[in-house]
């Protein structure tokens, strides 16, 4: 803080110098001594729980679409020699989407995993088991993709992560993306190794009365989100 008394003490002094019968050095004037050191303004900071960056914006030309009604997500494997076939009923998705800009997309989608229906009950029960979704421990799945790509005959693929059983493995989904009255409608199938993530402990780690393949077919209408 800057010293406002150092020059009125330096009059004081001079005055009684002046008056005094002897005349000693009169003493080392204000202006010379070292000035306080002037406090400098700290740096800017963003406020408490500002983020460190911000968010990635959206592509140029992008738009973002969400889930309507209708959507459908099933799957088929086979056991004992026969294709059983079922579907999750609850799940969501978002899609960023550029037709003149395809690899700039990405994909988001999440399941609830207990929503597994295949009309009958005891299969519900044991594929939600432990043993093999344990929906209980893992009750979701998710599959995200920052990019789209063109397959070698053409046609288009998500390039992202499918988490399942608490796994995580690359995966590239193949998708037909068409307009609709509505948006955009996404379709497509693609098959996993169930083993890959888990789905299949004790007993049915075996591939011997189950199969390891299981086939997802997706068909899902999407409506402009903004």
């Amino acid at each position: 803080m800057t010293n406002y008394f150092a020059p009125l003490t330096a009059v004081a002094v001079l005055l009684a110098s002046a008056c005094s019968a002897a005349e000693p050095p009169a003493p080392k004037p204000a202006a010379a001594q070292k000035p306080a050191p002037t406090p400098t303004t700290p740096p800017t900071t963003a406020p408490t729980g500002a983020p460190a960056t911000a968010p990635a914006a959206r592509p140029a030309g992008a738009a973002h679409y969400r889930q309507a009604g209708g959507a459908s997500l099933a799957f088929s494997f086979m056991q004992a020699g026969a294709e059983n076939h079922g579907s999750f009923r609850q799940f969501t998705t978002g899609l960023t989407w550029d037709e003149k800009n395809p690899a700039a997309g990405s994909l988001d989608v999440t399941v609830q995993t207990a929503s597994l229906e295949t009309q009958d009950k005891d299969r519900n029960d044991t594929l939600a088991g432990a043993d093999l979704f344990d929906v209980k421990k893992f009750p979701t799945a998710h599959y995200t993709a920052n990019s789209f790509a063109k397959r070698a005959d053409g046609g288009l693929e998500a390039v992202g992560k499918l988490t399942l059983r608490g796994v995580t493995k690359n995966l590239r989904v193949p998708l037909t993306i068409r307009t609709s009255g509505s948006g955009l409608e996404l379709s497509g199938e693609v098959t996993i190794k169930r083993l890959d993530f888990g789905v299949g402990q004790g007993d049915w780690n075996s591939t011997e009365w189950v199969g390891d393949d299981v086939k997802l077919a997706y068909k899902v209408p999407m409506t402009r989100a903004d």
